[in-house]
């Protein structure tokens, strides 16, 4: 492409263009519709899952109960409260067949075991029945009214025939009290197997990652598939505070776990205030969506490559005209003008085409024409040359005469004459536009020496420019107008001596030049009217204050120019305000 850039070029911005209007769309539509399916699956699943945990809490529940009301029906028993009453004198094997016939009777219960006074008795389980006192469940049991206590699961060594395996139990226990004398007879305890709970949740647990588990208030794990975590505490876990003192009866916490980000489901059963908690890994609520979304972005990519590939096919069909049409423009700009742009196209190329071979055309043309416009300026120029002749010619003519009168002795016509061949030599010197304000204020002061001899010195003219303005460039003859009309038009005959004051102070970055004299100032009509009277006059006159005004805004901009204040009957005073600047510049 010469030496256009690929990234500046209009191939490119094709380019990028289909990218911007299509491909980012498509992709943060995408994203958009995405995350918007995750939350309808997680919503929709959290509802489902949450029933599913809470039906799974209600039969827990149930099996619970069940245990706490046949507890109750031991306690009940007459049989049974009547050999606690008589433990000293009572056969052990009848207590023992009387806890068989309870233990047979559930096939939940592993085991029960009966402490009264220094008695004690357990029937279906196999390991040593030794006195607790000082176990810490005892201890609990033995300060309540009679309330049930529910015992967390424990790991125990069961020995049978000649092996050990590992049992894990939860226990229900009551104190044992005679209701009818209300006396204390003892302790009982009952071992559940833990699986039973396990067996009211297997059904939340085929879901490949999901973790299930029971626990207390405390946060201590009662049931688990995994038996290790059993005995664990789970109240350090970000979620655990908030889900162990919720009383709700189930509820739904997000909480993220290293670089994975989980949903816990949780409901409280109601008979012991335990927690039944189901964690979900989120990547396994999206595993669906995000095999569709990697299938999109297989697809997509694919999608993206072949649209990039017709996107660069199309722009090299609509670039190659325009490609040609740049060389041939590249040959325009080296000076050969006789070139053109087959047209043969019909759509907005070849109108450009068009346009090309006309714009061709018309610069040769205007190439034309400034040739001529400049063999007719040379021919001015020519002419323009033979009129200085004669303020040349004038200009050594008044230097002869000066010296004839110095000769003679006429020393105000030599002096007046001087003034004039010095006011002659700047108009006169066309090369310089820009001259200093000492310059300009010695053009005035020999343009008021003539003034004074035409008007009889009937007026007088005072300077005070102060030294840091002599050198500030200004254009040529802008005060010169401005003091002649001060002469002209502010004495009239039978006034009073006029008196006109020419300063220059330094503003900032600014020279402000004032011209003020007691004349008879201007009507207030004129005034306003003054920059506006001269705009029909030659642009290369170089009178008049709205000339000068004119003339400064030219060069420096509408920022400066002329400012006139006048009363009538008291005089005038006109400020000039220019940028304060060394530096010549070309007019």
């Amino acid at each position: 492409m010469g030496n256009v850039k690929f990234i500046g070029s209009f191939r490119f911005k094709l380019i990028v263009m289909l990218v911007a209007l299509i491909i980012i769309p498509l992709i943060l539509f995408s994203f958009l519709l995405f995350n918007w399916v995750k939350d309808i699956i997680s919503e929709k699943y959290s509802d489902s899952a949450i029933q599913s945990v809470y039906e799974s809490s209600k039969n827990i529940d149930f099996r619970l109960n069940d245990l706490r009301e046949y507890s109750n029906i031991i306690l009940t028993n007459r049989d049974f409260i009547s050999i606690l009453n008589n433990i000293k004198n009572t056969e052990p094997l009848a207590v023992e067949n009387l806890l068989r016939s309870f233990f047979t009777s559930r096939e939940d219960i592993e085991g029960i075991y009966v402490y009264s006074g220094d008695y004690a008795y357990s029937i279906g389980s196999n390991k040593v029945l030794t006195k607790s006192n000082d176990a810490a469940w005892y201890k609990e049991l033995s300060n309540t009214e009679g309330e049930i206590k529910w015992i967390d699961t424990r790991h125990e060594k069961i020995r049978i025939m000649a092996g050990d395996f590992d049992k894990y139990y939860f226990s229900i226990g009551r104190k044992l009290i005679d209701i009818n004398t209300l006396e204390e007879l003892g302790i009982i305890m009952m071992d559940i197997d833990e699986g039973i709970l396990e067996k009211t949740y297997r059904n939340l647990m085929s879901e490949g990652d999901v973790e299930v588990f029971i626990c207390d208030r405390d946060g201590n794990v009662i049931s688990h598939p995994d038996k290790k975590q059993i005995g664990s505490n789970i109240s350090q876990e970000s979620y655990a505070q908030k889900m162990l003192t919720d009383e709700k009866s189930f509820g739904r916490l997000s909480y993220k776990k290293g670089t994975k980000d989980n949903m816990i489901l949780y409901s409280t059963c109601a008979t012991t205030g335990w927690k039944l908690v189901k964690i979900i890994p989120n990547n396994y609520l999206y595993r669906e969506i995000d095999s569709i979304k990697n299938f999109v972005v297989v697809i997509g990519t694919v999608y993206v490559m072949v649209a990039l590939l017709v996107a660069l096919l199309f722009s090299l069909k609509i670039t190659k005209p325009i490609i040609n049409m740049m060389k041939k423009m590249k040959e325009a700009e080296t000076g050969n003008l006789d070139i053109s742009i087959k047209t043969d196209r019909k759509d907005e190329i070849g109108q450009l085409g068009v346009s090309f071979n006309n714009m061709i055309f018309k610069i040769k043309t205007l190439i034309g024409q400034l040739v001529e416009e400049e063999r007719i300026k040379k021919e001015i120029e020519l002419e323009v040359l033979h009129a200085q002749i004669n303020p040349h010619f004038l200009y050594n003519t008044l230097n002869t005469i000066k010296w004839m009168a110095k000769m003679q002795g006429a020393k105000n016509i030599s002096a007046t004459v001087t003034a004039l061949i010095k006011l002659l030599r700047v108009s006169i010197n066309l090369s310089n536009e820009m001259i200093p304000l000492r310059d300009e204020v010695e053009y005035v002061k020999n343009y008021v020496l003539i003034q004074k001899v035409r008007f009889n010195e009937q007026f007088e003219i005072n300077y005070d420019i102060a030294e840091d303005c002599m050198d500030c460039l200004t254009p040529k003859m802008i005060l010169q107008p401005v003091v002649e009309n001060s002469i002209i038009h502010g004495w009239k005959e039978g006034n009073s001596q006029l008196s006109i004051g020419v300063s220059a102070r330094r503003q900032e970055n600014n020279v402000v030049i004032e011209v003020t004299d007691n004349g008879t100032g201007i009507e207030e009509d004129i005034l306003r009217k003054i920059f506006k009277a001269e705009k029909n006059v030659n642009k290369f006159s170089v009178v008049g204050l709205n000339n000068v005004n004119e003339r400064i805004k030219l060069y420096f901009g509408e920022s400066y120019g002329i400012h006139i204040v006048s009363e009538v009957g008291k005089g005038t005073t006109v400020k000039i305000n220019l940028p304060y600047t060394t530096e010549r510049r070309e007019a």
